[in-house]
């Protein structure tokens, strides 16, 4: 008999204050929910290492331990209630006992939470080794440079939905337990230890596999440049890899080369912007660029996908031209207003971030 399948995740975070809880309740309802399954089968042993586990993860992410630890204890009395009430236990009696086991249960998830919190505190003996958040942060600012045997890749990542606790731990699991992240909800930023730029990209790819492919990485291998430069680069690569509609994968600078070098010269991304402007206030023909520029300039497949004629195309291809002054016909012109479409999209992008 499974609690999972009589309670909603909702239940399991409080009903308000949701942005200051909603890192923990995420915790509680991927890694601490499925621990409550089957707790009324005979034979129930709780998974005390996992429970563990979640608890030193949590550490290792630099937050606090309490409003944890209130997000379990708002799961438990949810489960407790549901149990009080549910309507397949008909005799009071198993109702109360299956409550009775459940809050055992969530006492002892507490507890091994707690302990787990407390052991990643003892990796460091007398706090001489700082944390590895702590560690992201020094090398990512430029206040600490990487030890001289240890070489980073610096990968920006953005998460969406997922939970920083659990995007640190597929890090950990598929890019080494040296690994540091500094991370928060939506993403951040992760130092790879690799031995090259190959094994750096392979590494960030087998993560975001791990992720459900859902999430997005810029990554900079350093040469000659600091932790910290490479910091930013990686920034302008995830920016220019989202404006330009990506896939969810893992981005290098050689993916955005054009428009990486447009955005960083004012006066090349100013024209290029004005040279787009005219489509602006044309929706269907700012369509057919976009629909162009994803069929790689294959006319027939643009038709197909806007469920026109080919030659509805053509038309509205010429148009683009007349107002632009720049032929998406032609290499050159297709190749310009692909960097200047992907000029305005970050335009927009920049302008919705601040």
């Amino acid at each position: 008999m499974s609690v999972n399948k009589t309670i909603s995740p909702v239940a399991a975070g409080p009903s308000n204050h949701a942005a200051d809880v909603q890192t923990p309740r995420k915790t509680v309802v991927r890694h601490v929910l499925p621990l409550f399954s089957d707790v009324l089968s005979d034979g129930f042993v709780l998974d005390v290492l996992a429970a563990r586990r979640v608890g030193h993860t949590w550490a290792e992410s630099g937050r606090g331990l309490e409003r944890l630890l209130e997000a379990v204890q708002k799961l438990t009395a949810d489960l407790v209630d549901k149990a009080l009430n549910r309507p397949d236990l008909r005799d009071s009696g198993t109702r109360c006992l299956a409550a009775q086991r459940i809050s055992e249960l969530g006492n002892r998830i507490l507890v091994e939470l707690t302990r787990g919190f407390a052991e990643a505190g003892t990796t460091a003996p007398d706090h001489e080794e700082p944390t590895r958040r702590k560690q992201a942060e020094l090398l990512l600012s430029g206040a600490a440079t990487p030890a001289a045997d240890r070489t980073y890749a610096v990968v920006a990542v953005a998460t969406a939905e997922l939970d920083p606790a659990v995007v640190d731990e597929a890090f950990r699991a598929h890019a080494g337990e040296d690994t540091l992240t500094l991370l928060a909800d939506g993403g951040g930023h992760v130092l790879v230890p690799a031995l090259d730029k190959a094994d750096a990209v392979h590494r960030t790819g087998k993560v975001l596999d791990a992720l459900g492919g859902t999430a997005r990485a810029a990554l900079v291998w350093p040469g000659n440049r600091s932790v910290s430069a490479c910091r930013s680069v990686a920034d302008d690569i995830l920016a220019e890899a989202t404006s330009l509609e990506f896939a969810p994968a893992v981005h290098v600078l050689d993916d955005v080369l054009l428009e990486f070098a447009a955005a960083h010269e004012p006066v090349v991304s100013n024209a290029l912007l004005k040279v787009i402007q005219p489509l602006l206030a044309q929706p269907v023909l700012w369509e057919t660029l976009q629909v162009l520029l994803a069929e790689d300039g294959n006319r027939g497949k643009a038709a197909e996908r806007l469920i026109v004629h080919r030659s509805t195309v053509d038309y509205r291809l010429q148009r683009i031209g007349q107002l632009t002054g720049h032929s998406p016909c032609t290499v050159r012109g297709l190749r310009l207003l692909a960097t200047a479409s992907a000029m305005h999209r970050l335009a927009e992008l920049r302008r919705s971030a601040a």
